[in-house]
């Protein structure tokens, strides 16, 4: 897309221009997928690693308001947004803006200029203003045919993000696998989530749901590290320390660990 063009919007009107397509949002119980930030980043275009700065910005703005809330086929609440009346109002000019503009499309290899309500019309998808736009981005010409395959590039973007996930998620249980993560494992997992461009918000989420896994096997991951201690002899300091401090992470009664560690001692 040229600079100059009236479809060159930025980051923060694409998102606007995204979320004005949800109304009455504030009223809903269970939001939908495309109200949290996975939704919010493809269909405005951003980079997720980028994305939370914006909204951020929007939300201190009065553009925009964040909310935790119960989200489609997720378990735990998320965050949220939906547009301030403030943001209405910028959304609904950013519409009347762009709507009367002629883009250039390509339809079965001949090219025509049409606004993007007609464009819309044209294709056997429903395609919003955001989506339009969010597809011009890279190209100085859109393709029809391509515009068909929106939804179908939509869940590929949605499932790729979910095998990232799966991936963090794996990589967090490895970490916390003893009950305890090192700085080194850490920092690995710091270098990951910034790599799979994983938001702070997915980080907190998923090391909560791991940290519940691992405290209902508590027992036996503080028997499993005291199994190591011993095998060299009675515990040292250093590792009696290491225990204690494994202890009070798993919150397990002085009581609970003594009982282990007795049992572990007469089976040796």
């Amino acid at each position: 897309m040229k600079p100059d063009s009236p479809l060159a919007l930025g980051t923060e009107d694409r998102i606007l221009l995204y979320l004005s397509d949800f109304r009455n949002t504030e009223e809903r119980y269970v939001l939908p997928q495309a109200l949290t930030q996975k939704g919010i980043a493809f269909a405005a275009g951003v980079q997720r690693k980028h994305l939370s700065r914006y909204l951020d910005e929007m939300v201190r703005d009065g553009l925009l308001v964040e909310t935790k809330a119960h989200i489609e086929g997720e378990k735990q609440r998320m965050l949220a947004y939906y547009l301030a009346p403030r943001g209405w109002e910028r959304a609904m000019g950013i519409k009347e803006r762009v709507s009367p503009v002629r883009v250039p499309i390509k339809i079965a290899g001949v090219t025509k200029e049409m606004t993007l309500a007609e464009i819309d019309g044209a294709t056997s998808v429903h395609l919003t203003f955001s989506d339009i736009v969010r597809e011009a981005m890279n190209v100085d010409e859109l393709d029809l045919e391509s515009l068909e395959g929106i939804d179908d590039r939509r869940k590929r973007a949605m499932d790729e993000r979910v095998k990232r996930l799966e991936e963090y998620t794996r990589a967090v249980m490895t970490a916390w696998k003893d009950g305890r993560v090192t700085a080194t494992e850490r920092l690995l997992v710091e270098q990951l989530r910034d790599n799979l461009g994983i938001s702070r918000e997915e980080q907190e989420r998923i090391e909560s749901q791991v940290l519940e896994e691992v405290l209902e096997n508590r027992t036996g991951i503080y028997r499993a590290v005291a199994v190591e201690a011993l095998e060299g002899g009675p515990i040292s300091d250093e590792e009696r320390d290491l225990l204690e401090a494994l202890r009070k992470k798993l919150g397990l009664s002085s009581h609970d660990i003594r009982e282990i560690e007795r049992a572990l001692t007469k089976a040796t």
